[in-house]
């Protein structure tokens, strides 16, 4: 399985929020306000565990019950190659 467009638009959120570390990680409840693009929660679930198995993105502190998300630097390198 490659990257698609799910994928890139849940990096790019993260990258456009600023969230960049454990500290400003964000929920996944939060992402899915931000992504409205009519997935599923599992669909989204199954996007954040293959981008974090590719490193993509990392996993911060929780939120509650949620967990938070976070881009890392091969995250931001595949946007820039990306887009």
């Amino acid at each position: 399985m490659g990257i698609n467009r799910t994928h890139l638009i849940l990096i790019t959120i993260l990258s456009k929020n600023k969230a960049i570390s454990a500290g400003t990680a964000i929920s996944t409840e939060e992402i899915k306000n931000y992504c409205a693009i009519g997935k599923s929660d599992t669909t989204l679930n199954r996007a954040f565990r293959f981008l974090k198995s590719k490193d993509y993105i990392a996993q911060g502190v929780k939120d509650g019950k949620f967990f938070t998300y976070y881009v890392t630097e091969n995250g931001l390198n595949l946007l820039k190659e990306m887009l």
